[in-house]
């Protein structure tokens, strides 16, 4: 092969394969100028090389303010909550319903025991309670418990009846007197949200105080949704009435929140909904500033 066709394979090498594999082929076949003529004839018709970059333009102020106004949005910080309830009373067509809370907060990891609580409601919700109350009395204590209302009274033979499972109730108070007994079935008590205790008020010798306090509490516990529900108010209420319990249940649920979380994270949404009547979404900025 001729030094001028030794050259012209020189810029063959930034061709493909394919066009490499034909030019060698037709130079072994045919005549050095052939061969001349048809690398470069291959070379001109080849596209130039093309750079591709894929670098992404990020404007980190432009995606905090999209994200900080999507949130609002979402969370509808234009929304007051008379507003909210005023619409929520048009679903209700004007009829008095009982107006049920929502909450929905993260949902507990398996294994983990769900969040409960009690919350005292500022404004009760309604007069009928169909809790049984069980107190822990002797003498004179449990005569005024029983002519109370309490459903079940007892000593040490009620303790007896309780680690044999064969009494069912809702509710427990003691007397001090009785409240040292009461820390042997702690075991059976406690997982239940039943264990009474002197920070709860569920452990006194007024008796009257406590059942008065105990029947305006209202148990609550999160759902394996992550939801909790509890009855707040009624339509024909003011909004003022349904905005203190509303913030008394929040709070509570606050304070009995996993000690891990934050707190202005940890409540996620909340919705009111009555029988027979679309839910309603609330906004949050009302609870955050109370």
């Amino acid at each position: 092969m001729s030094a001028a066709a030794t050259t012209t394979l020189r810029p063959c090498s930034r061709l493909s394969s394919f066009a490499r594999t034909n030019l060698l082929t037709s130079t072994t076949t045919a005549s050095p100028h052939a061969s001349l003529s048809s690398s470069c004839l291959l070379f001109r018709q080849s596209p130039p090389p093309s750079h591709v970059t894929s670098v992404r333009h990020y404007d980190r102020k432009r995606y905090l303010k999209e994200k900080k106004k999507l949130r609002a949005q979402q969370n509808q910080e234009d929304v007051t909550f008379p507003d909210a309830v005023a619409v929520f009373r048009k679903y209700c067509l004007g009829q008095d319903k009982v107006v049920s809370a929502h909450v929905q907060v993260p949902k507990h990891e398996e294994g983990q025991r769900p969040v409960r609580g009690e919350v005292s409601l500022p404004v009760q919700v309604s007069a009928e309670d169909n809790s049984v109350i069980l107190v822990f009395a002797k003498g004179d204590q449990a005569d005024e418990a029983k002519r109370l209302g309490a459903h079940i009274v007892g000593a040490e033979e009620l303790i007896q009846d309780i680690m044999a499972e064969k009494v069912q109730f809702d509710k427990v108070l003691a007397t001090k007197e009785m409240f040292p007994q009461v820390i042997k079935i702690a075991r059976i008590l406690g997982p239940k949200g039943l264990m009474p205790s002197p920070a709860k008020g569920t452990v006194s010798d007024d008796i009257p105080a406590m059942l008065n306090s105990l029947r305006a509490t209202t148990k609550f516990e999160v759902d394996p949704d992550g939801y909790i529900h509890m009855e707040v108010g009624r339509t024909s209420w003011k909004d003022d009435d349904i905005f203190k319990n509303m913030r008394a249940l929040l709070t509570t649920i606050l304070s009995v929140r996993p000690s891990k979380t934050d707190a202005k994270k940890y409540i996620e949404s909340i919705n009111i909904s009555a029988k027979y009547t679309a839910g309603l979404k609330l906004p949050l900025k009302p609870f955050k500033t109370a």
